[in-house]
């Protein structure tokens, strides 16, 4: 019995040594061609014996894949879903970016690219959500607005997208259009929306001065990389014209570039301050300080709401924790709570080929630390802990009638003019799955049969009110 099923153990392990010889051979070659690319590009990449333990694994579901798959699947989606798998099993900040991707974030940090123009997260259940419109865009002049959950892009799902993905999908030359269904809050059905898109440049800083209290107004729709300085000139602005007391509105920031939120701080703190401290792998800690003498000391308030997110977090926590300024937020809202670091690191090596056969750029965006307020608060919450919250609790908090928030937006300085009329977002029949229209909530459109309203911002109405008081003690101390 033991001879019959000799012939048939011998090919099988001679298949196993055969495949076992073959893993170790893939193993060796991928590491002899990564190091050789990495010296090429200058980088220093090692390879731990857990690596050699644990490749053959994916070589072997790689193989059986490319053969036996029901249908072809080239070898570049493959190794692309397994690097997508990786970063899916790290939080939704931390992503791969193949060339195109990683093309598009530097045009985003730039000030300008073109698509529907939407600040997108995903929330704590991963849901792809529009925290912000940007001020002027495609997305915001067809009603978009802060917290719609895009559930569908061109017709498929968005369950388990990455940002990047979602950005890809979005973006696209001027004058292209994407079609996107919502669901929106306190709305039963799904809106369909079908938005142009545009060149959409970000202006990242809107001023003003309300002269007869003495107060500059600035909103900071975006921490990029103009915008440290566009603040500098508006508040050198301020001091020209004798302004005595400033408001800075990060209301529907979603955040941006930490060097900004940095040079942000330095313009309202003594040189010296701490303005955040990040924690990395391992507790070791790094305190970033202001670096240069205060452009503003007038009495200052900082309007913030949930959407304030990243570098308006760090902006605020600064701000509070050394007692520059007060932070006024909605009634029962705290910051967003987006409280981590990530570091985009270019890779050696790329997927994706230009026209010459050349390795085009790529990279990744790892989460590398955690942000800290000076005084040691984590901005980001915790899931495990109900007393880390996450965010930046207010000073001040205005109570706001139900509805408001979406309100608020429409009519935030730098935002879309609210004068124009454009085509209620269709909501489909029962069934209808297909049902497009323009977009736009009832915040809009203008109702002939009754008489405008106008509009009070009554979180900035507050603000002012309690800057006054501050502007008359401060006077009194000067005395």
């Amino acid at each position: 019995m033991n001879e019959a099923r000799t012939p048939a153990v011998a090919p099988t392990v001679r298949r196993l040594i055969a495949m076992a010889l073959f893993l170790v051979f893939c193993s060796l070659y991928l590491l002899g061609q990564t190091k050789d690319r990495a010296e090429k590009s200058g980088k220093q990449i090692e390879v731990s014996d857990e690596f050699y333990q644990l490749a053959p694994i994916l070589c072997e579901a790689f193989m059986a894949i490319r053969d036996k798959y029901v249908e072809p699947v080239s070898a570049k989606e493959l190794i692309e879903g397994a690097i997508n798998g990786m970063f899916a099993k790290l939080d939704p900040h931390s992503q791969w970016m193949p060339a195109d991707d990683f093309q598009q974030l530097e045009k985003e940090t730039e000030g300008e690219f073109s698509g529907i123009g939407i600040h997108i997260i995903l929330d704590s259940n991963r849901v792809l959500t529009c925290a912000s419109p940007i001020p002027g865009s495609p997305a915001a002049k067809a009603g978009l607005l802060p917290w719609d959950r895009i559930i569908e892009i061109e017709g498929k799902s968005t369950e388990n997208i990455t940002l990047m993905e979602a950005v890809k999908k979005l973006t696209g030359p001027a004058g292209t259009k994407v079609s996107i269904t919502v669901y929106r809050e306190g709305v039963p059905d799904r809106l369909h929306f079908t938005i142009e898109r545009a060149q959409i440049k970000i202006a990242s800083v809107y001023s003003t001065e309300y002269k007869d209290d003495a107060i500059g107004y600035a909103r900071i729709a975006k921490f990029s990389k103009e915008t440290s300085e566009d603040l500098r000139r508006a508040l050198e602005e301020f001091n020209r014209h004798g302004m005595k007391g400033v408001i800075i509105d990060v209301r529907f920031n979603t955040g941006g570039l930490l060097k900004e939120a940095l040079d942000v701080s330095s313009l309202f703190l003594p040189k010296g301050k701490v303005i955040v401290r990040t924690r990395q792998r391992g507790g070791q800690e790094t305190a970033y300080r202001s670096e240069r003498d205060p452009v503003c000391n007038q009495p200052l308030v900082v309007l913030i709401n949930r959407v304030s997110a990243s570098a308006s977090e760090i902006f605020a926590g600064a701000i509070k924790d050394h007692r520059r300024g007060y932070l006024i937020a909605p009634k029962g809202e705290r910051t967003f709570g987006k409280g981590s670091v990530q570091t985009i690191e270019e890779l050696a090596h790329s997927l994706d080929r230009d026209e010459n056969g050349n390795p085009r750029r790529s990279a990744m965006r790892i989460t590398t630390a955690k942000f800290y307020t000076p005084n040691g608060s984590r901005i980001e919450g915790s899931k495990d802990d109900p007393k880390q919250p996450g965010g930046i609790a207010p000073d001040l908090e205005v109570p706001l009638p139900k509805g408001y928030e979406r309100e608020m937006f429409t009519h935030l300085l730098g935002e879309v003019d609210i004068t124009t009329e454009p085509v209620k977002p269709s909501v489909p029949k029962s069934g209808d799955a297909k049902t497009t229209g323009g977009a736009t909530s009832e915040f809009y459109l203008k109702k002939p049969s009754e008489p405008e309203k106008q509009y009070v911002d009554l979180q900035l109405e507050d603000a002012k009110k309690y800057l006054r008081l501050l502007i008359m003690e401060h006077s009194r101390e000067k005395k």
